[in-house]
């Protein structure tokens, strides 16, 4: 086809011809754009099907015989929401919400970063992540258990270090290790000889500390009282002879928002704290729904009914309704389970007390709702970094001979954020975008220049070059 010819198929207008080209380059545009994101296509589809797994919420709800049953069947319910955390593809449903989840996201975030700086021996990188971390948590007290602060005192008393402030880093590693006292030296090696051997000072440091007692209140008497992580009673708990520093105290309830404190318990003095905890958003829907169901645990189509209008008033995926009936040698389970799928079952099993007995209450739940058993987080160490130091065959001692490498599992910054950042965040590509859509605008628009309808003035134009060069 001539040149004649394709100008005879254009729009004849000059207006007309520069909408075609823009239609034109946008199409051509939009079709490289598709090209880009369809070799994608698979695996994001792959990551929001296992985000849709990993997001499901399973709550659990025990309901008493009789009044005089009741804190029988809380400490069973406690028990298996504690059970419920292992589950692989399923997370537990706090019947008492925890706050400032989104705070003590980040927080996490930033104490992760920071010590993978630390590290990759990049401490002023971590001393921003801290700083950022330090700000959250003052925004929000409540934020964070006492894994969290465990981890960013030992992150803080890294940094330190790294400016070879020892005060103060030895300070801020004996917080963290009071907040968590099982942590070994494996967790530190990572980190160079001097961490190592700032963490045996801390380490004979904290047995010669002194001890205190404390004392927490719940007001109303029905708050489940944490120390560390570590369950210490119902209402009022009382413990002598707490090692002195800071402790993370959290007090919960089902149908009241649990609260947390971190308090410093001096040597030779008793500290009492008082929470006062406040309802729930979903507080009279679930005391109301406690009663239904305690009244009419028998008739199963009226209580399959009622878990449903529960499970959608509380905002869970899924939920597991029992009814304990506690004997000496064993506990018995009777209830009813009600899927993210809709399928509504009744489900009995009886469980030995035990060794095991923690262990079959996992189990026991992870079949019914169908998922996995992981290992128990509660048990998980600190600072997961324990690969990181290899043994020089060469050498004879451990502390001696070992050499340090960076962990293949944990990315250097640089690759990581080069990996996550999405294509569309960089520079260069809207630049080849915008560029390539004046180029076919252009080409196109050229084209559809046709001698038709060209009213445009024409010449000749003539250049005379003179190349010689004047005499002075």
């Amino acid at each position: 086809m001539t040149n004649h010819e394709a100008n005879s198929l254009l729009p004849r207008s000059r207006g007309l011809r520069m909408v075609v080209a823009s239609v034109t380059a946008v199409a051509l545009v939009n079709l490289q754009w598709w090209a880009v994101l369809a070799g994608q296509q698979t695996h994001w589809l792959a990551q929001a099907q296992a985000q849709t797994a990993a997001n499901s919420t399973l709550a659990i709800l025990c309901v008493p015989t009789n009044k005089k049953t009741s804190d029988e069947a809380e400490g069973i319910e406690r028990l298996l929401f504690e059970a419920s955390r292992r589950l692989d593809t399923v997370r537990p449903f706090d019947l008492s919400p925890q706050p400032s989840q989104e705070q003590a996201a980040k927080a996490a975030e930033n104490v992760e970063d920071a010590l993978r700086a630390l590290l990759l021996r990049t401490p002023k990188r971590a001393g921003e992540r801290l700083a950022a971390t330090e700000a959250a948590l003052a925004e929000a007290p409540n934020a964070g258990d006492e894994r969290l602060l465990s981890r960013y005192y030992k992150a803080t008393g890294l940094a330190f270090l790294a400016n070879n402030d020892l005060v103060k880093a030895r300070d801020a590693i004996a917080k963290s290790m009071v907040l968590f006292p099982n942590q070994t030296i494996e967790e530190y090696s990572s980190y160079g000889a001097s961490a190592r051997e700032m963490f045996e000072t801390v380490k004979q440091l904290i047995t010669n500390l002194g001890t205190g007692d404390l004392k927490v209140v719940a007001k109303g008497g029905r708050g489940e009282v944490f120390v560390d992580g570590a369950y210490r009673g119902t209402g009022t708990a009382v413990m002598e002879d707490v090692a002195a520093g800071p402790h993370r105290i959290t007090v919960r309830s089902p149908g009241q928002g649990a609260e947390r404190k971190t308090v410093e318990v001096a040597t030779g003095k008793v500290m009492t704290v008082e929470f006062d905890l406040k309802p729930a958003p979903f507080s009279q829907e679930l005391e109301a729904g406690r009663k239904v169901l305690m009244d009419n645990f028998t008739q199963p189509a009226l209580v399959e009914d009622r878990i449903r209008e529960l499970r959608n008033q509380l905002g869970a995926d899924q939920m597991l309704v029992l009814r304990p009936k506690l004997a000496k040698k064993t506990t018995e389970l009777n209830g009813f389970f009600l899927g993210a799928d809709g399928v509504f079952k009744a489900v009995k099993v009886t469980i030995d007390k035990d060794e095991k007995y923690l262990d079959k209450l996992a189990e026991f739940v992870a079949t019914t709702v169908g998922s996995k058993l992981v290992a128990d987080p509660q048990t998980a160490a600190l600072d997961a970094r324990q690969s990181v130091v290899t043994q020089n065959k060469n050498a004879g001692a451990a502390t001696e001979g070992a050499t340090a490498y960076i962990d293949p599992n944990a990315p250097i910054f640089d690759e990581e954020e080069k990996k996550e950042r999405p294509i569309t965040k960089e520079w260069w590509f809207w630049t080849a975008v915008v560029g390539g859509a004046a180029l076919l605008g252009g080409g196109i628009y050229l084209l559809t220049r046709g001698k038709a309808g060209d009213t445009s003035a024409t010449g000749t134009l003539q250049f005379n070059l003179n190349t010689s060069v004047p005499k002075p």
